[in-house]
Formats: C-alpha cells, structure tokens, sequence
C-alpha cells in the first residue's frame, strides 16, 4: 500500500490539474519557456565549444610555433649604400633555428619559408598564404589528406614545382571555377596542385604548402617592393618554425626558453609565438564563463516560471479550503495535505520541463542556422534540466503546500 501511495498522489495531482486545463497549461509554459531556453544555451555553448577546441587541438597541443611578423618599417634595422635603395631585415634567422635546436635537442623542429609572392589562378589574383615546408611539416598538425598526396622528400630533393593547398582554399577556387588544369601560379612560376589537405595552420585556411628548398630557390629570402618611384628590399631568413615536444607538460617550459632566446636576440617584436596548449586553456576559460552567462540569462524565464507556479498554485489552495478541510476530518494529517500539494506543484513543473527539452532540443537546429554556429544536445543538459525544473517545483510549491497544511480544519469547513 505504501509503494502505491505516491502514485495515487501523482495520478490524483493530475487530475486535479486537468479540471481547468487553459490555466494549468497556462502555468506551466513559463517552466517549459525556462527550460527550452536552457537547453538551447547549453547546445549552443556545448557546440561552440567543440568547436573552437577541435580547431585549436588541430594546431597539436604539443606545438609551439613561430612566426616572422614585419614590424614598423622605423622600428627594423636597415643597410644601404650611400644612394642605393634600403634593405631591412626582419623575423627569425638561422642562427635562431640552430639556438632552438640547441636548446631542445629532443624536439621534432620543422622550418617553413614564407613566399611574399602574388598568387594566381585561372589568370585571376587570389587571396593565400604561401610556405615553402620540408617533408614532415605535416605530421605536426592533425592533417587529414582529401585528396591526392603530400609533398614527398623527392619533391624537395628533385625541385618539383609541386604544391599542396588546404581544402578552405581548393573549395573556393572550385567555387569561382577557377581550378584549370590543376596549375597554380606564384609570381611567375607555376605549380602543379598534386593534393588537398585539411590542416588548420596559423592564419587561416587559405594556405598554398610547396617545397622548402623550391621555394628557397626561386623565390630566394628578400623581397623587392616598388611604390611611389622608391625601391624598398626586406629580407627574411626563417618565415615559420614549428617546435614539437615529446610531451604537453614540457610545452611550458619549453616556451619559456623559446621566448628569451628571442628577446635576447631580437629588439623589436617581429617574431610571434603561438602556443595551442595556453590558447586551449584560455578558450576553455572563457567558454565556461559564457556558458554560465548564457545559463544565467535562461534560468530568468525558470524564475519567472516559478514564480507563477507558486501564483496559480495560493489559488489553488484558496479554491479547495472545503476540500482540504473534509480531508482533515475524515483523519488526513498534514503531512498528507502537505505532500498532496507539493506532488501537485512538482508534477506541473516536471511536466512542463519535459516539455521544455523537446522544444528546446527542437529549437537548437534553428538557433544554430541563425547563430552560425553549432549546437550539440547532451544529455547531461537534459538531465540539468529536468532536475532544475524539478527543484524549481519544490521551492516555488513548499509555500503554497505548507499554506494549506497549517489550515484549521474547522476553519476549513465552515469557509464558502
């Protein structure tokens, strides 16, 4: 008899409920706003999240990546003749590269050459990055081969006028129809486009990889930048340099020695550093601050819910004082009037939490498409959910439950 108790208060709540069904949907459609709003958040937070961590682990947390970054031409150390043109000199140099080895002798160390040439395709101009990288370039980032090949060590040893762009850049080039024949230009010279990759590589997917001594060779490491009748030669040893511990825990020691190498060296700020692993541990940081905001901001409307709940439910109380009162009589106690109520209040909040996850899990394909960004329902956020809108129940009922347990039943009978 005990075990069924609950259950002849639930069903017995319900059908209390369905005697005035406008004003019960009525109140419970500030939980299920609440809750759907809560959901929503929480998938669109969890998916951004996603997100943003799966594109910066792509950089490989165990990396640490330098870039040659040209600062205020005043603020670069030039050279010239009396009368001929200036040449400034910027970025990472070789003696930088042989101190990094020296310094992590166990690390994986890749060198990229940066291409400051004009890139061409289908004989129109297009916007991309171009490094001329050694073999293994690649196998320090989550790459993943689209189609075609990789640059090979033949391809650097033989010079072929290969290169391998990043599916960003191939799918946007296949959208203006301007693929050709497979060929794109740098400068003057061409390649021939042998893969497609989907690598995320700092500054974006709009990348163009050849190999390391092609570009070295026809390129060379100074540039010539002719405006308004001045010649102006900037050179760069090193474009990019990519340090790969063995482990994520050296990653900042590691980076701390990178860095006074550099500053020993290097007076002005023409050398970058990225760091995937503190860049991760930031983004984490500030996606779970968002998240708390975006939830904050959706637990309102649960409040607002609430509050109603409690509302509907003091009316409800006045509305059965005769019935609270015959109950008395006949021998409940008030711990019976109390759970009726509250089972009442909880029943309707629970209802319209469930109700709530539906919507908002229909309600994040639509808040996805109008955001841009992904959203990914969990179910620990259902069950967040649920359980918060189960509490809010019990809070907002206690009063009214406790109202109609405190009434006298003599009181209680004689009221019209």
């Amino acid at each position: 008899m005990d075990l069924l108790w609950p259950i002849e208060l639930v069903s017995d709540g319900l059908r209390n409920l369905m005697r005035h069904k406008l004003r019960t949907a009525l109140t419970m459609l500030g939980v299920l706003c609440g809750v759907a709003a809560v959901i929503t958040m929480l998938a669109i937070g969890e998916g951004a999240q996603r997100t943003v961590l799966s594109e910066i682990s792509a950089l490989g947390l165990q990396n640490v990546i330098l870039d040659s970054v040209q600062p205020p031409s005043s603020a670069v150390k030039s050279s010239s003749g009396r009368h001929g043109p200036q040449l400034f000199r910027y970025g990472l140099t070789e003696e930088d590269v042989a101190l990094i080895r020296g310094a992590c002798p166990s690390a994986s160390i890749s060198v990229a050459h940066q291409v400051k040439s004009k890139v061409y395709a289908g004989g129109e101009r297009i916007d991309a990055r171009v490094l001329g990288v050694e073999p293994d370039y690649f196998s320090l980032f989550t790459t993943e081969l689209v189609r075609g090949r990789l640059l090979t060590p033949l391809d650097d040893i033989k010079r072929h006028q290969v290169a391998v762009v990043t599916s960003g850049l191939d799918a946007e080039l296949r959208r203006s129809g301007l693929v050709g024949e497979g060929f794109i230009r740098v400068g003057w010279q061409h390649f021939r486009v042998v893969g497609v990759v989907d690598l995320s590589v700092p500054g974006g997917d709009r990348a163009i990889f050849m190999p390391y001594h092609v570009a070295r060779a026809r390129f060379g490491i100074t540039t010539v930048q002719r405006e308004a009748g001045s010649v102006e030669f900037t050179r760069t040893d090193v474009g990019q340099v990519v340090i790969q511990v063995a482990d994520e825990s050296e990653v900042p020691g590691t980076a701390r020695m990178i860095r006074r190498i550099l500053d020993d060296r290097h007076e002005v700020s023409d050398v970058t550093m990225s760091v995937p692993l503190d860049l991760l541990k930031s983004k984490q940081r500030t996606q779970r601050i968002l998240s708390l905001v975006l939830v904050s901001i959706a637990a309102i409307s649960l409040l607002v819910g609430g509050i109603g709940i409690m509302n509907i439910m003091l009316a409800i109380v006045t509305e059965r004082i005769p019935e609270i009162g015959l109950r008395r009589a006949v021998g409940a106690r008030r711990r019976d009037i109390l759970m009726q109520f509250l089972i009442e209040t909880v029943t309707l909040s629970t209802v319209g939490g469930a109700l709530g996850c539906v919507v908002g899990a229909a309600a994040v394909p639509i808040a996805s498409h109008w955001l841009e960004w992904e959203g990914i329902v969990t179910a620990q956020s259902i069950f967040l959910a649920l359980v918060v809108s189960w509490i809010v129940g019990v809070i907002f009922g206690l009063a009214p439950a406790a109202r109609a347990a405190q009434m006298d039943p003599v009181t209680a009978l004689r009221h019209e």
